[in-house]
């Protein structure tokens, strides 16, 4: 599906000194003009929405996870892991439709100032950088990373084929890396990165350019403005051509419209409940809870003089262990339906090679009997052609 060129579209509307009362007003007032209402309706309404995720208390020990927690802490990042707020899907879709930024901050030739603003209804609503760090209760500081390839100057001497093997992560194909063989608590980063702070749709066992960027420097501790980054990608998921690509941060959103005073009201909430957790059955995903089961199991036979299960101290659980077996099940009947069809094909390449034996054999005797008569039939040559006796 192909979207309107949007940033073209200039509005021209002279914004009020007050936000308007949304819920007064039909959807369709919402858009100054006919081009962003015709985008809305072919392309940000269809877009997906990602549900916010947050991390179940207690679930990461900081005691078991001492690495994943300190580089988490250098970030500041750690506000953002227990968010829970409901979010507005249809007023999500509709800011997208308008949501631009300027970045006068980057460019040295700039005004030095940073805004990220949206229309609705003709009032434009704007944040400068102070204000969206305040919401989102992460610091106003560090690098300003643009996201994408582009290697920020602090980690000039990037290379990804040396970093790709430092955090154990293997290329796949062009810029994409699996994380399987990543160390856990790096792992661990690398899932509240795509599920969290940057979320997006996908495969979230693969690696992009941008990730292994980010990850590196938070292993090596150089600190990213994250409402800077944060507020990038919010704006690059609306601006992307693939329909799947998501809309995600609703809490962050509920939040900025608390802040701007935009009108909630009438506006249909989803809540963010349990279902929407990191749990052990995300972890399990990433091998983490059998090596944990085993640690618990340490931990608890610790000043015991009867240690129970020696040697078997890891207990899977019931799900997984229900998992295994039905895979089991699933490739034991798989092999048998091989293995037959490997005899069904080796009985039918038996009879074939019989039948040809046969035909072979029946060949033979036919070109013997062929060089027979061709013998008779000189020696009867030979006899006519001798001279007759008198």
């Amino acid at each position: 599906m192909s979207r309107r060129k949007t940033p073209a579209v200039k509005l021209k509307n002279v914004p009020s000194k007050d936000p308007p009362q949304l819920s007064q007003l039909p959807l369709r007032k919402w858009f100054t003009n006919k081009e962003l209402w015709e985008d809305y309706q072919s392309f940000y309404s269809k877009m997906p929405i990602l549900p916010p995720r947050f991390l179940s208390e207690g679930l990461l020990p900081e005691d078991k996870h001492p690495e994943f927690w300190e580089l988490l802490d250098h970030q500041g990042l750690r506000p953002l892991l227990f968010t829970r707020e409901r979010y507005y899907l249809r007023m999500m879709a509709a800011v997208a439709t308008t949501l631009r930024i300027h970045d006068g901050i980057y460019d040295s030739e700039g005004d030095g100032e940073f805004r990220l603003w949206f229309w609705l209804a003709g009032f434009k609503y704007t944040l400068d950088l102070g204000q969206l760090s305040s919401i989102l209760g992460l610091r106003n500081s560090g690098v300003l990373f643009k996201g994408g390839s582009e290697v920020p100057k602090r980690l000039a001497s990037f290379d990804s084929e040396t970093v790709g093997q430092r955090l154990r992560v293997s290329r796949i194909t062009g810029k994409k890396y699996s994380v399987s063989a990543m160390k856990m608590d790096h792992r661990l980063l690398q899932y509240m990165l795509s599920y969290i702070w940057l979320p997006r749709r996908g495969n979230h066992g693969v690696l992009t350019e941008e990730d292994l960027i980010i990850l590196w420097a938070m292993v090596r501790k150089v600190t990213f403005n994250w409402p800077y980054l944060i507020a990038r990608h919010l704006v690059n998921c609306t601006t992307s051509c693939l329909v799947n690509t998501g809309l995600g941060h609703g809490a962050l959103w509920t939040k900025i419209f608390e802040h701007l005073g935009v009108d909630l009201s009438g506006e249909e909430a989803v809540l963010v409940d349990d279902k929407n957790a990191i749990t052990t059955r995300h972890l399990n995903k990433m091998g983490r809870a059998p090596k944990a089961a085993a640690e618990e199991n340490e931990d608890a036979g610790e000043g015991s003089s009867h240690p129970q299960n020696v040697g078997s101290s890891t207990h899977f659980p019931p799900e997984f262990m229900e998992l295994f077996t039905q895979g089991m099940q699933s490739f034991s009947s798989s092999l048998s339906e091989n293995v037959q069809g490997m005899h069904q094909r080796f009985d039918g390449c038996e009879s074939r090679l019989s039948i040809h034996d046969k035909e072979i054999q029946e060949f033979g005797n036919d070109m013997s009997r062929f060089f027979s008569r061709a013998a008779q039939s000189e020696d009867q040559g030979h006899q006519d052609d001798a001279p007759g006796q008198e």
